[in-house]
């Protein structure tokens, strides 16, 4: 028995010995894996893992229709340091100076505050730390040779991330209007061609080197980016900075809310200007909101000229027709209606009298009297000329207008009818109110509005967007010409007298619009003109909007109304008379060739050193050189507070001095002397604005 059991003990020491000796056996390859061949194995290892890195590609650009830079990606740069990478001797001798650099380059901190932050983010560990989110060109060189960075990435720390910015070089001008795309929110010209401009991220094939550090595994990419289309809008900046610098001096004037103004090429349809500002609370305004597309309002009077329309070619009335407007107050039902200017002498007046004058006793009165047996017939017309639909304005953010459609619903009430005619119990948008006064001045045919004309790729044209057209024609040739007399009347004896032109005609409609609140009409309006201009051969139909004037004046006539004539002096005599042109060219200086313009100092030394004969008025400080009479004169080059000057000609160096001294931030490309600028001469212009050069 003892045998067997001894015999049992010494296979359980065998076993613990073999057991034993194993374990010890792979200990030791452990460790050696781990710290002999550790290095070898996972340098191997790394070479097997792969991944893909996207590359952006290049967003297009967006342009004015005369080729005017609206909106275009810039490239910056992130300044990221990892303050562990550099040895203990050089950061601890060398962070003072670096700080002082970055303070002295970036200027958004001060030494004290860069080195506090370089200082902690070393002791915490940190490896990733963003100094400056947006670098230019110029000092993402000037950073490579700071102190402790020139060293490079793993000894200095400096980590350089490119990334692009969108930027509008009008500054705000505009800016709802082209419009923006942030993360899932896609706003206006740039959110509804987005697609477009994008482009086609590409790929890179990339594997992991010793050291953790990625590197391409080709040559060349597995898949090319594909840069994104450039989108060429109807805007003309022109017509833009005078529709927005005039309506911006109404809003200030008038202390108002809100205030759009939209101009429309008539035969076409295409927007040349959309302005859209809000008043801050700061008391200046900005493109906020687009009210001009989105803002479903009551119109008030002016959407008088469809209840016109509609009794004009239903028969029931003409121009010279008599209506009683009963002193200016009317009964209906339980409510009482009364114009604008209270009670007054006037009773019985003809239809185009009662028009101009812009009686709401009048119009509703003949819209009432003819429509309340068959209101359906009244509610049709607004359906055949299109004022119940969108217009399908290539952008987003068009509501539908609201109209009451059915007489018999419980919201269509007895005095709904009356109160439509005149522009109540309603709500359409500016744009949607403005094209169908467009369609009055395009001979009755409704065109569907445009913000852009093509799209192009690589220069070349691969989507265009022709005019086209809604409704052929909205009424008979016979309406369509009462219709116009009447707002023609409006503006020389009615309502918008105080705007009439002597050198050329405008056709158009005042309303003022009570404002409605909490379900109750409060003592605040909506002051607006539509119409067109020239009225005897419309080139373009505009409409402006002024919510809430709060200084005394509300009625459309003087509170719009001055806007629209201002506008409308300005497009005219620039772009239809060509009296003056806002162009490219000088207009001080036409017939003269200027063969230099700059620093009259730097001309100075010039002609001085060539010996050569000149006459230059040393009271300027800029000016422009031509020969004359075998002599180089100079002319004095204007440069006026808050208008964009002409630099073309000059040389980048003084081009760049007198535009930054205004405040303008300048991007240039290209060598030699300006030969474009993306802003025109005679532009307003703010602080901040970006303008591009090119040299050639």
């Amino acid at each position: 028995m003892s045998g067997a059991k001894n015999d049992i003990m010494w296979r359980l020491y065998l076993s613990f010995c073999l057991i034993l000796v194993f374990g010890i056996v792979i200990v030791v390859q452990i460790g050696r894996i781990q710290f002999v061949q550790g290095e070898s194995y996972r340098a191997k290892g790394d070479s097997l893992q792969l991944r893909y890195r996207v590359i952006p590609a290049k967003r297009g650009n967006v342009y004015a229709e005369s080729g005017n830079l609206l909106a275009a990606s810039f490239p910056y740069y992130k300044i990221i340091m990892d303050p562990v990478a550099p040895s203990k001797e050089l950061f601890n001798k060398k962070v003072d100076s670096l700080a002082l650099c970055l303070s002295q380059t970036f200027g958004d901190k001060s030494k004290n505050e860069y080195k506090r932050i370089l200082v902690e983010s070393r002791n915490k560990g940190k490896r990733y730390v963003i100094l400056y989110k947006k670098a230019t060109v110029p000092q993402m060189k000037l950073a490579r040779n700071f102190p402790i960075f020139r060293q490079g990435q793993y000894s200095g720390g400096l980590l350089i991330e490119p990334v692009e910015y969108r930027i509008n070089p009008y500054g705000l001008m505009a800016n709802r209007t082209i419009g923006y795309v942030r993360n899932e929110t896609k706003v206006g010209i740039e959110g509804a061609y987005n697609e477009a401009l994008s482009g086609v991220t590409g790929k890179q094939l990339m594997r992991k080197a010793p050291g953790g550090v990625w590197v391409p595994l080709n040559a060349k990419n597995e898949v090319e980016p594909v840069d994104g289309d450039d989108v060429f809008t109807t805007i003309d900046i022109n017509i833009q900075d005078i529709s927005e610098t005039a309506l911006r001096s109404a809003l200030i004037k008038n202390n108002a809310a809100w205030g759009t103004a939209i101009v429309m090429e008539v035969a076409t349809g295409k927007i040349k200007a959309i302005t859209n500002l809000t008043r801050l609370e700061s008391g200046g305004y900005e493109e906020r909101y687009n009210y001009a597309i989105a803002e479903l309002v009551e119109p008030g009077s002016t959407f008088k000229l469809f209840s016109l329309l509609a009794l004009f070619e239903d028969g029931y009335v003409g121009l010279n027709d008599s209506v009683d407007l009963n002193n200016g107050s009317i009964q209906y039902y339980n409510r009482t209606m009364n114009d604008s200017e209270g009670r007054h002498h006037y009773r019985n007046v003809t239809v185009e009298t009662a028009f101009e004058k812009s009686s709401n006793v009048g119009i509703s009165r003949l819209v009432n009297e003819n429509y309340k047996n068959n209101k359906e017939k009244y509610l049709n017309r607004i359906h055949d000329v299109g004022l119940d639909q969108a217009t399908g304005v290539d952008i987003a953010g068009e509501p539908s207008p609201i109209i009451k459609t059915d007489p018999n619903a419980k919201s269509f009430s007895g005095v709904t009818l009356p109160w439509m005619s005149v522009g109540y119990e309603l709500q359409i948008t500016p744009l949607q109110l403005l094209n169908f006064y467009n369609a009055v001045a395009n001979d009755g045919k409704l065109m569907k509005p445009m913000l852009v004309s093509e799209i192009t790729s690589y220069g070349q044209v691969v989507h265009t967007n022709k005019p086209e057209v809604l409704i052929n024609s909205i009424c008979s040739d016979n309406t369509l010409k009462k219709l116009q007399a009447c707002l023609l009347a409006v503006v020389d004896s009615g309502t918008a007298k105080n705007i009439h032109n002597p050198y050329y005609q405008i056709a158009g409609k005042t309303g003022t619009a009570q404002l409605i609140e909490n379900k109750r009409y409060v003592n605040r309006y909506l002051a607006s003109f539509a119409g067109y201009f020239p009225a005897n051969n419309p080139k373009y139909s505009c409409i402006v909007m002024v919510n809430s004037p709060s200084n005394g004046v509300f009625y459309g006539g003087y509170v719009a109304g001055p806007v629209f004539r201002e506008i409308a002096d300005k497009v005219y005599s620039h772009h239809i008379s060509m009296a003056t042109a806002i162009n490219d060219n000088d207009s001080s200086y036409q017939g003269v060739t200027a063969y230099s313009k700059g620093y009259r100092y730097d001309f100075e030394e010039i002609l001085d050193w060539f010996n050569l004969d000149k006459q230059l008025n040393e009271d300027e400080d800029w000016i422009i050189v031509h020969p004359e009479n075998d002599t180089l004169q100079a002319s004095e080059l204007k440069i006026a507070d808050n208008v964009m000057p002409s630099v073309k000609g000059m040389g980048l160096r003084d081009a760049m001095y007198l535009l930054e001294n205004k405040g303008l931030k300048v991007e240039a490309s290209g060598r030699g002397k300006v030969i474009k600028q993306s802003i025109d001469p005679g532009q307003t212009i703010n602080k901040g604005m970006y303008v591009v050069l090119k040299l050639g």
